[in-house]
């Protein structure tokens, strides 16, 4: 089954993002890395440095911490209701890019800056996509 482009343009995205929910579906996190200096970026990108001649989508380690964070208390999406409250995140990737995403399996008072987490995929019913959250490493 192929990833739907009207859904990532719905949510926001372009075609250039189908390498990474393709492997999303795959549960492997992709990164997209400059082949001439090894700098990763999220989302696809150019290097600031080399332009879009030599990027290429990578594995990640699927690690990062916690940089900043918000426990959301009311679902502002009626399909977010079983969830509350739930966790909004933004990590630090080891590779070093920003990842925004959810913190899953952890209780929202264990939830600080620095934690440290994995990833992990969940389908998501609406979409039909396979998105990448994370939990804290044991």
């Amino acid at each position: 089954m192929s990833i739907d482009l009207a859904v990532i343009k719905k949510l926001g995205g372009d075609h250039l993002d189908l390498p990474f929910w393709e492997g999303a579906r795959r549960g492997e996190l992709l990164l997209h890395r400059c082949g001439i200096c090894g700098k990763h970026y999220w989302p696809a990108s150019r290097c600031v440095e080399h332009g879009g001649t030599d990027m290429a989508w990578v594995p990640a380690s699927g690690r990062g911490t916690v940089h900043t964070y918000t426990i959301m208390h009311h679902a502002y999406a009626p399909r977010m209701a079983p969830h509350v409250p739930y966790c909004v995140a933004v990590l630090k990737l080891e590779e070093g890019p920003f990842f925004h995403t959810n913190i899953v399996d952890c209780p929202m008072e264990g939830i600080h800056v620095g934690l440290e987490v994995a990833v992990r995929f969940e389908e998501d019913e609406v979409s039909g996509l396979t998105l990448p959250v994370f939990a804290p490493v044991a």
